[in-house]
């Protein structure tokens, strides 16, 4: 598929001498870009063959600059939010994010699409850091919503969404999710230290191959994925790889039952930016990777663009609930534990957070 060729173009992974790019294929190109969230990585190939349409290519140019702009911005709000929360007692590590903006060659580095900021807060004294943190925060006046079992959002500055978490990650099955806090407690004190060039702390490489794919997994069962998310790992395996890490991540993750998901994830990554075998943490997965990477290409980032039972996902809070549901049923055939656990902790989730609102 030409759209991938473009992209390993823009990645570097293609040369993009033999591409021959007609003016409708760059349109078509911009299109699934903007769906991907991939609008700035997206423009680096357009540099390297010169055939796209000088008008489109103008207004393309300036998504780029405003991307750039705003990563220079959300790379220094990391560090402040991060000196703020050391100040006022707490521990921090930014995750995906700016943090990820650290794994890209520095030519595409600052055209990364960014999003809001993932800080995991946990209170220097000790303690319960779930209360701490959710009364710190409410205690800077900042939310207009309740707290969720994994974060709570602040506004940081009128203008930047933060969500703060007491938790990295959780996975909807009880026994799955009380290993995998297990595991990032244990693992705490070295991301919190990890401190990066920019100034705050990020999570050790190999941490965040296995963080970073539990967020891949949590979010396929919520609204989706794209691959502007698929891209981020990418560049994880690259920079852990790169590092000479022997460790075996594949056992971790298949005690958190993301092991059928990993495998699914190396064919998109194989498929779509042509990752070499030697990034992999285990055997590609054609049947399961084909299945992934038609929802993405259906969904769009995070889902947004899904148009399948729009009436259900925008009718409001049940029929929305509907939609979210026959949409978990669709992946009871790869993935039956996850599914089947979705719809009780969803309603266990909501008594939870009346109790914490």
């Amino acid at each position: 598929m030409k759209m991938f060729d473009l992209l390993q173009v823009a990645i570097g992974k293609h040369d993009g001498n033999l591409l021959d790019v007609s003016p409708g294929e760059w349109m078509k190109f911009y299109s699934f870009c903007r769906k991907q969230a991939l609008l700035g990585i997206g423009f680096s190939a357009l540099e390297k063959i010169d055939s796209c349409p000088k008008d489109l290519m103008l207004s393309w140019y300036g998504v780029v600059l405003q991307l750039e702009k705003r990563n220079i911005e959300m790379t220094k709000v990391c560090k402040e939010v991060s000196e703020a929360f050391d100040k006022d007692g707490f521990d921090t590590c930014v995750l995906k994010g700016q943090g990820n903006l650290l794994n890209y060659p520095k030519e595409i580095r600052n055209r990364r699409q960014p999003g809001d900021i993932d800080l995991w807060a946990s209170p220097k004294k000790g303690g319960n850091a779930q209360k701490k943190v959710i009364d710190y925060v409410k205690g800077k006046g900042n939310p207009q919503v309740g707290p969720n079992y994994l974060h709570i959002d602040m506004l940081w500055n009128s203008n930047i969404e933060v969500e703060v978490h007491y938790r990295p990650r959780f996975l909807v099955s009880p026994y799955r999710n009380y290993l995998i806090q297990k595991w990032f407690a244990s693992r705490k004190e070295a991301c919190m230290s990890n401190r990066c060039q920019e100034g705050f702390s990020i999570p050790p490489s190999f941490v965040n191959v296995v963080y970073q794919m539990s967020h891949l997994f949590s979010h396929y069962f919520d609204e989706g994925l794209g691959l502007r998310q698929l891209l981020d790992y990418y560049f994880v395996l690259e920079k852990w790889k790169d590092e000479g890490k022997e460790d075996n991540v594949l056992p971790i993750l298949q005690s958190f039952g993301m092991g059928k998901f990993s495998a699914a994830i190396m064919w998109v990554l194989q498929k779509v930016f042509a990752m070499p075998h030697e990034y992999m943490i285990c055997e590609p997965d054609e049947k399961e990777g084909r299945i992934l990477l038609d929802e993405i290409m259906q969904s769009g980032n995070f889902g947004q663009y899904d148009t399948r039972g729009a009436d259900l996902k925008n009718g409001g809070t049940i029929k929305h609930g509907f939609w979210k549901l026959k949409r978990i049923m669709r992946l009871v055939g790869s993935y039956p534990e996850m599914a089947l656990w979705e719809p009780i902790f969803r309603v266990w989730h909501y008594g939870w957070r009346i109790i914490h609102k």
